[in-house]
């Protein structure tokens, strides 16, 4: 993989479309300033809002948070801006409006509405109950969950607005398995041997894997691939000419796939990081797009044109989960629904998504009360994400209108929240075993004795291999490279006491990487019989699920 060095970022070509109205475009991260009344004297619409004040601001926020480059568009009323900073790839390919990035989960925002559509239609008995159609009753054979009840009654509301508490699962996802490559088919089908959190219903868990099935569904009921009805739905009728759903097609495209990196701290620069195969991702996060394109998206929904009725343009808006239920970071409390999450900035409403994968991040902003809207793309894991929030904050507040002192810092608010997450992780051991004893247990079997195989239907294959720690020679340690792994992990196991060992899981990112419990089992034939791994986002008080994997013969 190339090293590269650090590079200042600049402007790369501007338009300025106006489209016929028959043309049809980190997380939430809610305070006191969401409350506030919004003030008049704006720009007013229709203002170019890439002058060079705004260009220093991004070249500032892409060197910040080291993303080497950004294509980003707003839409006003009629309007569509587009410009692009920096670098797409190295050496020297600039970013610009009709560059190609990974959409990610921007993409669940198209099967929701693809579902809407096809719901709204009546073409469909199978969906005579809509959104409450059980998912199963459209895949049985497919479609099982780890008690009868949640199989039986999930719905595609349920999946649709991450209720049903499977969790996130990214451990689980599987790039390949047995040298196969991963289908939607096969994600849905190993549902079955995956942990529910807890009962459906109850609390919000984001979850990419539902999204993979109601992309299934889509499959199933129309007899077509994703892509064709996707294509046939919204991008076709859009004019999206530029947006794909398949990596072969995205590289082979007349414009530009960005290349993705991650900065390295240590040698202070940028390390390219290699396309990913998304084909498993399906309705979750499978696309390819450019910010030209989706300003076509984001503008069909600011003025509820077609190819979608007024009843699915309803249906789109109406938020059907609470999935952060007080103000936060200045935004208001947070729903979601179709894709979308549902809050307010300064006073209003706003449908926003991003979009995460191993080295890029997307944005999309909606206000629809004004009719404007942002989209961007960038190219690093994490980090894009904020680059992208801090910049599409900065031109809502300035198309509002809002005094610098009453503003929000969300860069501020960023840094806080990564500073935090990289705190955990620097006291991992304590936050994670805090009532181990000052002198450790002896482990009952040693490094050599616990390496080997271990398997769960659910997760699949973990290969453990005894290793001495490079960083401390007298001690020795169990790794394992997964990497089958759509999200491609290096974990090592370090003893903590007794059975009990801490796990730290080199991701993709070094804002990804994270530390979990877990502890060997020891069969009553004093061998190494099982390993319990407790999973669970960074930080996260609660587990997400203990998994058990069985020790597979040598």
């Amino acid at each position: 993989m190339a090293m590269l060095e650090p590079i200042r970022h600049r402007r790369n070509r501007v338009y300025c479309f106006m489209f016929s109205l028959t043309l049809v475009q980190l997380g939430a991260v809610g305070a006191v300033i969401a409350q506030q009344k919004p003030l008049s004297g704006g720009p007013s619409p229709g203002r170019d809002p890439f002058d060079d004040k705004f260009a220093g601001l991004v070249d500032d926020t892409l060197n910040e948070w080291r993303v080497p480059g950004l294509s980003i568009a707003v839409i006003d009323n009629d309007q569509v801006f587009a410009e692009g900073y920096g670098i797409a790839t190295f050496p020297n390919t600039p970013a610009t409006p009709e560059t190609i990035w990974y959409g990610a989960s921007t993409t669940k925002a198209f099967v929701a509405a693809a579902i809407a559509a096809v719901i709204d239609s009546g073409n469909y008995p199978q969906l005579s109950l809509g959104w409450s159609t059980p998912v199963s009753s459209i895949i049985r054979d497919d479609f099982v969950l780890q008690n009868e009840w949640a199989t039986a009654r999930v719905s595609l509301e349920d999946a649709v607005s991450h209720r049903t508490r499977l969790g996130g699962q990214d451990f689980s996802s599987l790039r390949v398995d047995n040298g196969i490559q991963v289908t939607p088919r096969d994600v849905v089908r190993r549902l079955r041997h995956l942990p529910l959190f807890a009962e459906p219903r109850t609390t919000y868990e984001y979850c990419n894997a539902m999204y993979v099935t109601l992309g299934y569904v889509l499959e199933t009921l129309m007899g077509r691939s994703l892509a064709e009805v996707l294509g046939n739905l919204i991008w076709e009728p859009l004019g999206m000419a530029s947006t794909y759903f398949d990596l072969g097609d995205a590289i082979s495209a007349p414009e530009h796939l960005a290349s993705g990196y991650r900065w390295d701290p240590n040698r202070d620069n940028y390390t390219e990081v290699p396309h990913m195969v998304v084909t498993e991702h399906g309705g979750a996060g499978a696309i390819f797009s450019n910010v030209l394109d989706y300003a076509k998206w984001v503008k069909c929904l600011l003025h509820e044109s077609a190819p979608l009725s007024k009843a699915v343009h309803k249906d789109i808006k109406t938020p059907r989960f609470i999935s952060s239920p007080l103000p936060n970071d200045g935004f208001d409390s947070v729903l979601y629904g179709l894709g979308w999450e549902r809050t307010s900035i300064y006073g209003h409403v706003v449908y926003q998504h991003s979009g995460g994968m191993h080295a890029y991040g997307a944005y999309v902003y909606w206000l629809p009360e004004i009719k404007y809207g942002i989209v961007s793309f960038a190219n690093t894991a994490v980090t894009s994400n904020v680059a992208e929030m801090v910049l599409s904050t900065r031109l809502i507040a300035d198309r509002l209108g809002i005094p610098e002192e009453k503003r929000f810092d969300y860069a501020d608010s960023a840094r806080r929240q990564l500073d935090g997450a990289a705190e955990w992780l620097e006291h991992a051991l304590d936050n994670l075993y805090p009532n181990r004893p000052k002198t450790r247990l002896a482990s009952t079997l040693n490094t050599s004795q616990l390496a080997g195989t271990y398997y769960n239907p659910g997760f699949r294959r973990i290969r453990l291999r005894d290793e001495t720690n490079p960083r401390n020679p007298g001690e020795n340690v169990l790794r394992s490279g997964r990497e089958e792994a759509s999200w491609r992990q290096n974990l090592t196991f370090h003893h903590v006491s007794g059975d009990n060992w801490i796990i730290y899981a080199d991701m993709y990112s070094i804002f990804r990487n994270t530390a979990l419990r877990s502890q060997f089992k020891i069969g009553v034939d004093g061998k190494a019989a099982a390993l319990e791994i407790e999973f669970r986002n960074r930080g996260a008080a609660v587990a997400e699920a203990v998994v058990l994997f069985d020790k597979m013969e040598d």
